[in-house]
Order: structure tokens, then sequence, then C-alpha cells
């Protein structure tokens, strides 16, 4: 093969543009090559500048310089042809026979490296060279959990406009700081499984003041790291020991109340 031949293999006018592909094609199909398989890519990439893209290294020569067996570099370009990246292109000796394949990397292909957005300076901090990725940006951000105890040590911004209308205004407000809307949803039931565990004599809302106390005292006692199992056990359990303690109060001013069962009050 002349030189004339070896020019018109060429796809690329210039290295930056080769190496733009490469990075492309890497950007999209990394994860799925083996390790022997890049570095022989990094070789048959590093050399192919004299003729930008055409690599005249035989297989013996890439098995010699990356300590990988002949096989493993014959499956890599194997690999690498198959996804578009590699042609081989046989040559022939003066004597007719055929010679080694020289190695051309493809410009042609649908993979692109994701354009960077740009990035507004902010009046305190100058402009990044480089728009952050999806990676930086789930490394710099705190992974969403739903442990309640770790939200309120950390409480999250939420808003508790789409709960139901029946959770009391000043329960939305005193627990809102701490829980999301879910959670919130699911405090309100277990004050009203314990309502009902206990014979109050007045409807549940009268007790609001009581309830918001004893939510107040749970994340309290949560901050303090003094609850040993879930938040919402122990809010459930504080309320329910509140809710029998105004009911023996009821009961004790009331004199007509001598005989009052206990046991089935606190079942």
């Amino acid at each position: 093969m002349n030189l004339a031949e070896i020019r018109n293999l060429q796809s690329f006018p210039s290295k930056k543009e080769l190496d733009l592909r490469v990075r492309a094609f890497l950007y999209h199909h990394k994860q799925a090559l083996s390790e022997g398989t890049l570095t022989v890519l990094k070789y048959i990439w590093r050399h192919s500048v004299k003729y930008t893209g055409v690599s005249f290294a035989k297989v013996e020569t890439i098995q010699d310089k990356t300590n990988k067996s002949r096989s493993t570099v014959i499956r890599a370009i194997n690999c690498l042809e198959k996804k578009g990246l590699l042609k081989r292109v046989p040559t022939l000796r003066p004597n007719g026979k055929r010679g080694v394949n020289i190695l051309v990397l493809q410009a042609e292909g649908s993979e692109r490296l994701p354009k960077k957005k740009p990035v507004a300076p902010s009046s305190l901090d100058s402009a990044p060279e480089t728009a952050p990725t999806e990676q930086t940006l789930h490394e710099t951000q705190p992974a969403e959990t739903d442990n309640i105890q770790e939200k309120i040590q950390h409480p999250p911004v939420i808003d508790a406009d789409y709960l139901p209308s029946y959770i009391p205004e000043s329960f939305l407000n005193v627990s809102r700081p701490f829980l999301t809307p879910h959670d919130i949803l699911s405090a309100w039931k277990s004050v009203q499984r314990a309502y009902q565990k206990v014979n109050l004599t007045q409807p549940l809302e009268w007790y609001i003041e009581q309830i918001n106390r004893t939510f107040k005292r749970a994340v309290f006692a949560q901050r303090q790291g003094t609850i040993k199992k879930s938040f919402l056990g122990y809010f459930y359990g504080s309320l329910k020991e509140a809710f029998i303690q105004i009911v023996r109060k009821e009961v004790m001013a009331d004199s007509s109340n001598l005989y009052y069962n206990w046991l089935d009050n606190e079942s």
C-alpha cells in the first residue's frame, strides 16, 4: 500500500477530531468494555497520530506493548470493529500474499459527547469551568431517605397543602418542619389510633394542644437520641399514655365514677 492510499484512509482532519470521536465512544460504551479491550483501544488510539486515525500496529506489537495475550488483543479488535469504531483494512505484500491489517479508527458514529450547559455566575462565586454532570450533582446532594429519625435531624423543606383537610392546621404547623407530607399523614393516623384505644369523653379535636405538645416532646427525644426504635412508634406510645392520664383526671373529677373499669380503658 503506497503513501497516497494510506492518506486516503484518514477520516479525521485533525487529532482533535480523532480525540473527540474516541472520547464520545468511551462515554457511551466504556462500562460495557472489558479492561483488556480498553487497554488495546488506548494503545491503538495513541499510535494513530502520524496519519490521523490510521494505525500500523501488528497484533504481535500490541500484544507485546500491552502485556495482553494474543487472544485478548484479537477479541478486543473484533469488539471495537463490531461497535463501529474500528475497521481492519487488509494489505498485500509485494509477492501478492496477504499482509498485516491496517487498523483505521472510523469517524462516522452516532455517539456524541453531552453538550455542556452554561452556568450563570453568582454574585459570590465565579462561574465553574464546566457544567456539573449528573454524577457530580448526585455526589453533592444528600440522598433522600424515608427514615423519620434522619428527617428530624435534617428537616426537609416541604409543602403539606395536599394533605387531607381533616388534619388540624395546628398539627400541620407543628409537624411540617420535620416530616414529609406522607409522614405527617402517618403521624396523624397514629393520633387517631391512640384516641380510639382510650375512652376519652370529648372529640379528638379537643385534645389538639396535648397532641401537639406530645409531638414536640417526641421530636426533642429524637434529637437527644433517646428513641431506640421508630419515631412514630414512640409518638404513638407517648400520646396513648398522655390520653390515659387525661382520662384518669376526668374520672377522678367525677365522683360517680368510683368503680370505673381502668383495665378496659387501657386496652
